[in-house]
């Protein structure tokens, strides 16, 4: 009998887009062309950072004794703002383009480096320069070369010239020695993880670019480039922070589209539209990331990453305060320009440190744990500068309105003198309120600590015994300080541990011996309990020791968790002595009680013994 046997046609292939789960690490020959790659921009890095600070530090201003101050950018040298109210009678704008100096047109790249020996003349030298407006209308205007002017801008302004100075020579000399610091210091130390290899290329990049390098000679078109490559690799590794693996899945995608903006020009408004879509991407991950991962070094990492972008979002936030302010107030008062340049750009330069600082402390893991107290007191303080800047100049502008409203004239710098004292007496409750928003949204399990075990045992010594005390103890500074282990001893004895058996603190207790000054005792070098709390009650003396050891990864406790704990130590103290005394005085009553019992029964007995006898005594007469 003949079987038919039914061929199955073969399914067709559908095409499906496998999203790339993580950076693949760096190995064999891809490590060796890293290292090639990366060997080839150190000492590029290194020559552009030298050659931009020395340019940036010795150079005489170019541009600022004549009155104006302006950028190199893609369409040339731009005008960013006009320093004084003459110049301003006398049309030219901020926005406006140098087109020529002297008859000698600048060229299409590195045009202010190329100007530089035009421009820099001896005071009271005049200059011919030829301006286009955005509108491609041109007008040419001649400029008085002034040093004296320049300066005397800043000191109208309360900034003294060298104060200026001295401050724009810390930002121009902090970044670049930190961006290749820190690209040296993951290359050795991490160069085979993705991650840390695509960070340390990005540190290379900007370390390069990021002192003078519109006055080095490089060109626009060659800084956009250097950019570019840089802002690649960050985004991409940011994409995939910390560990190499892109989760949630989606974050592939964003990183799969990084390299667009290698082909689109990065100063217009295709660009900035990328660059903004990637960035929110980029928050968006590591917020997701953040909030899936349970507590571990991974999340203290996202922590760490996330203080450095916030607190850097928050320095940037401050600079495009100032520099709106300078705009939209310039015209009436050309003091703010000086703040503009002295002040409000550093801290944009500050910002992009403290972002790549962030950044930097995580991936090497160092001291992750200290990241809540770091993040809570720069949120604090970055929070204090903002509503100090606004006070000031709020204030300040009101002042001056009201002058000019009520007494007709311009009160000037009085109107600054008394802006900086309503600020400066605004301060400390500002302080106040900003640090303890801080300490709660930022360090919640030390908030809680500080503020709560106090209560707790304050109603445990009424009720409870020290074992009570001493548990809720040990909880909330395994919790709140994230100790290791921790033991709790009470009157000499050994009364409750976490973490540890009991026979190893019997056996260290018994070996230690107390240091005699007061206060926290420290020993870095014990293995079990290198931080030793004394429990002292006023009045009673030391009544015990909280006995603690390090944080998981190994660190002791810093200044903020070791004064919470000298905070708590008082009232904990004093609810072990009250629970001593009740349970001497308990104990006392139940040795009373035990013995009038034994008493009665003997009494008792003897009544027993008694009463029959006397019974019998009566029935026989």
């Amino acid at each position: 009998m003949a079987t038919a046997v039914a061929s199955a046609e073969p399914e067709p292939r559908r095409w499906r887009l496998r999203l790339p789960e993580r950076l693949p690490d760096l190995k064999g020959k891809w490590l060796t062309l890293y290292t090639i790659v990366w060997a080839i921009m150190l000492p590029l890095s290194l020559a552009g950072a030298v050659w931009g600070t020395y340019i940036n530090l010795t150079v005489v201003p170019m541009w600022s004794p004549y009155g104006i101050s302006t950028t190199d950018t893609v369409q040339g040298v731009r005008i960013d703002s006009v320093l004084s109210a003459e110049l301003r009678a006398r049309a030219i704008r901020a926005g406006d383009y140098v087109v020529a100096v002297d008859g000698w047109a600048l060229p299409s790249t590195g045009a202010r480096a190329a100007a530089r020996p035009r421009v820099i003349k001896p005071d009271g030298s005049t200059t011919e320069f030829r301006m286009r407006r955005p509108s491609g209308e041109t007008y040419e205007v001649r400029l008085v070369r002034s040093m004296e002017l320049h300066r005397q801008e800043f000191r109208e302004a309360g900034i003294s010239w060298p104060v200026a100075r001295t401050v724009t020579s810390i930002g121009t000399l902090m970044l670049p020695s930190l961006f290749i610091g820190a690209a040296v210091l993951l290359f050795v130390r991490r160069r085979r993880e993705a991650v840390p290899a695509l960070l340390s290329i990005a540190f290379l990049v900007f370390g390069g670019i990021v002192a003078g390098a519109d006055l080095s000679g490089i060109g626009a078109r060659a800084l956009g480039v250097g950019s570019s490559i840089g802002t690649l690799c960050l985004f991409v590794a940011l994409l995939a922070f910390p560990s190499g693996r892109f989760e949630p899945r989606w974050t592939a995608v964003p990183a799969l589209l990084v390299p667009i903006m290698a082909v689109i020009d990065p100063g217009g408004a295709a660009g900035a539209a990328v660059g903004i879509a990637i960035t929110l991407a980029i928050l968006a991950a590591l917020t997701s990331r953040y909030r899936r991962i349970r507590d571990g070094a991974e999340r203290l990492q996202l922590r760490s990453a996330f203080f450095g972008l916030v607190i850097g979002l928050v320095f940037f936030i401050i600079s495009g305060i100032g520099d709106a302010a300078v705009e939209a107030w310039q015209d009436e008062d050309p003091r703010w320009l000086p703040w503009q340049y002295a002040i409000f750009s550093n801290f944009g330069v500050g910002g992009l440190g403290i972002m790549a600082l962030g950044l930097i402390v995580s991936i090497l893991r160092y001291r992750l744990y200290d990241a809540d107290t770091v993040i809570g007191r720069s949120a604090a303080y970055g929070v204090l500068t903002v509503g100090f800047v606004a006070l000031f100049a709020a204030s300040q502008k009101v002042i001056e309105l009201l002058g000019q409203e009520y007494l007709g004239q311009n009160v000037g710098a009085l109107a600054g003198g008394i802006g900086a004292a309503i600020a400066a007496v605004g301060i400390a409750p500002m302080h106040t309120r900003a640090q303890r928003w801080a300490e709660r949204r930022f360090q919640n399990n030390l908030y809680r600590l500080r503020n709560g075990l106090p209560a707790l045992v304050g109603d445990l010594r009424e009720t409870s015994g020290v074992e009570q005390i001493a548990g809720a103890t040990l909880d909330g500074l395994t919790e709140g300080v994230r100790a290791s282990r921790a033991a709790f001893i009470a009157g000499g004895q050994f009364v409750d541990a976490r973490e540890i058996p009991e026979r190893e603190v019997r056996q260290w207790w018994h070996e230690w011996t107390p240091a005699s000054h007061d206060g926290i005792d420290t020993d870095r070098s014990d293995p079990l309990f290198p931080v030793r709390v004394p429990l002292e009650a006023e009045g009673h003396g030391r009544v015990g020791w909280l006995l603690l050891g390090a944080r998981p990864d190994g660190s002791l406790f810093g200044s903020s968790e070791c004064d919470v704990i000298e905070e708590i130590a008082e009232p904990v103290a004093r609810a072990v002595q009250v629970a001593l005394i009740r349970e001497d005085r308990e104990a006392m009553h139940r040795r009373d009680l035990q013995s009038m019992e034994r008493r009665v029964q003997m009494i008792e007995k003897r009544l027993a013994r008694l009463l029959p006898a006397k019974h019998s005594g009566r029935s026989k007469t």
